[in-house]
């Protein structure tokens, strides 16, 4: 079997197997699935710090309150850091092998080869990075949305009558508002709760959705990692809440291995929670 001496990407192992095209197929479906993730799609990313930044510092801001005027002294009771942490950025992953056969019977046919092991593996990755985000990580010592210390929690709701989910995100927009935090506002929640939210809201002709994707500018957006009846509101903006990418979604070959070929799907990312009253879980 002949493997492809050509330009090697990021991350490919010496003995590189694939063709530029295959590598970009590759490259294009492990990053278009791996970042696929509902978090992504409201909590702002940074750009990739590179694969050597191993750790990130986080500020816990504290003593957020109503400004007010004042001429030459210097006033109290200013924006404080509460604590400063230097967190691990983990590095998520998930091998697939592709077989030679599979790859010798794609290129003598002409047809590509099958994407569908990648897309799993990334599928994976991303799961996992959405518990990391939900849950964090009690061993490495991270915290999630739904686990961070500070959080607002609202208990009692119910969601099953039409009209429940508008009286509820109402309320817990306003706990919000009252704690400084203006919006705009997103929301996730499990499955049910969203189901529940596609009926004729009462009294008008449209669905309940839509009247609080008009409270939740950001998006509404659930997740089955959720515990049913759970979910969480977040004030968004990078000022509250940022994820620390290392290395972007990426895939590396690991090596010939007894003739077949294993590759990787990994990340590397962080949750920086930079005020945690900005979330209201329930």
């Amino acid at each position: 079997m002949s493997y492809n001496s050509g330009p090697m990407l990021a991350y490919s192992h010496i003995g590189n197997p694939l063709t530029t095209d295959e590598w970009e197929a590759l490259s294009r479906v492990v990053r278009t699935v791996g970042d696929s993730t509902v978090f992504r799609r409201f909590i702002e990313a940074t750009n990739p710090l590179g694969p050597g930044i191993q750790t990130v510092p986080t500020d816990t801001v504290i003593g957020i309150t109503e400004g007010y005027k004042h001429h030459s002294e210097i006033p109290e009771g200013g924006i404080k850091i509460k604590a400063r942490a230097s967190g691990i950025i983990p590095i998520i992953s998930k091998d697939f092998i592709l077989h030679w056969r599979d790859l010798q019977e794609a290129r003598q046919t002409g047809r590509p080869f099958s994407l569908a092991k990648a897309a799993a593996a990334a599928s994976s990755c991303a799961r996992t990075e959405e518990k990391f985000i939900l849950f964090g990580h009690t061993p490495l010592g991270h915290t999630g949305l739904m686990t961070v210390e500070g959080r607002g929690i609202l208990t009692g709701l119910g969601w099953r009558e039409p009209g429940d989910a508008f009286a509820n995100f109402t309320r817990i927009t306003r706990y919000l508002m009252e704690r400084g935090h203006n919006g705009p506002y997103a929301a996730v929640v499990h499955p049910n709760i969203y189901a529940n939210m596609h009926r004729v809201f009462k009294g008008s002709s449209f669905l309940e959705i839509s009247h609080v994707r008009a409270i939740l500018s950001s998006g509404v957006f659930k997740s089955s990692l959720l515990p049913p009846g759970g979910g969480l509101v977040i004030s968004t903006g990078r000022q509250n809440i940022e994820l620390s990418v290392s290395v972007e979604t990426s895939v590396a070959f690991l090596g010939a291995r007894k003739m077949n070929l294993p590759f990787r799907v990994f990340k590397a990312i962080y949750l920086r929670i930079l005020r945690s009253d900005a979330i209201c879980t329930f």
